[in-house]
Parts: structure tokens; sequence; C-alpha cells
């Protein structure tokens, strides 16, 4: 197992799925239009066309395979009940795979999902129902995601610790 999975594994072995969307903070919603933002790049420079939700498969949108065994590096994963955060968290496996084999789209876009990544990390959730993103209270209207011009965020750990004091 390479670096990258190794630490993919690590992150994700260390969330607790189980209190996920416990508690909204301001630092969810910052996540989230960052993530929009960088599949929004990604798709764009790319040229790759995106079914309308932006949770995909980096290794099918790339034509790359990965080694099916990837996805049981992390059991935890089989716990989650929420299909879109499970799909998430293997885009994120697939990634750190891909980068690790030296794929150089993958390892230019390591990043990609280290938005979703973080908003699970601190606790947050987000489900899809009738074509919105659902965070908290708030939606997300998935018919025009791929239209937003999104401004580059800081979503380092002391900044997002600041948006969530200021939103106290």
């Amino acid at each position: 197992m390479g670096s990258l999975v190794n630490n993919a594994v690590n992150r994700l072995s260390s969330i607790g799925f189980e209190n996920v969307g416990d508690k909204l903070q301001e630092s969810h919603h910052v996540l989230i239009r960052e993530y929009f933002r960088r599949v929004n790049a990604f798709l764009d420079t790319e040229s790759i066309p995106v079914d309308k939700y932006p949770i995909f498969s980096i290794a099918k949108v790339l034509g790359k395979t990965v080694d099916v065994n990837i996805y049981n590096l992390c059991p935890k994963l089989d716990e989650i009940n929420n299909l879109y955060i499970k799909a998430i968290c293997y885009c994120y496996l697939e990634i750190s795979k891909l980068a690790d084999e030296g794929v150089s789209e993958a390892i230019e876009y390591i990043d990609l999902y280290e938005p979703m990544i973080k908003l699970l990390e601190r606790g947050g959730s987000f489900s899809i129902r009738q074509g919105e993103m659902i965070v908290g209270t708030s939606s997300y209207p998935l018919k025009y995601w791929r239209d937003l011009d999104i401004p580059i965020t800081d979503i380092s750990d002391a900044a997002l610790d600041c948006i969530d004091k200021i939103g106290k």
C-alpha cells in the first residue's frame, strides 16, 4: 500500500461516521462550496462530461482501473448508510491509489476530495434528495452547480476554525 492510500485509510478510519451531521457549522458550507469549485475546475481542465451530481468515480472519468481490493482497505466504510458519503470516501481512496501509481491527473488533483473529507472530519454530513445536496437545513440545487463561479477559499483548519467561531 502506497503512502497516499495509507494516509487516506488512516484519515477515513479516524472519522466518527456514527456522529456526522450531529452539529452543523458554518465551515461545512464553506467546504461544500470549495468542493464544487474544485470539481468544476477539474472537469473544465480535463474536458470531462459528468452526470448531474458532483460525485463520480475519479478512476472511471480518467479511464483508469483500480484494484477492487482498494474498497476493502477501510472496513469502517461498510457501515456507512449514506450512499453519497460512502461514494466520496471510495473516490478519495481511488485518487490516492492512482496518485500512488503515478497517474499524472491523480497527482495533479490529489486534493480534489479534501473539502469533503474535511467536512466529514469536522462532523459534517450531506445527503442528496430530489436533485439537491442537503447540508443541515440548507440545500444546494444540483441543476446548475456546473455553472457556478466560486472563488478559491482557504480551507485550512485555522481558517475553518475562525469561520466557526465567527458563526457562533
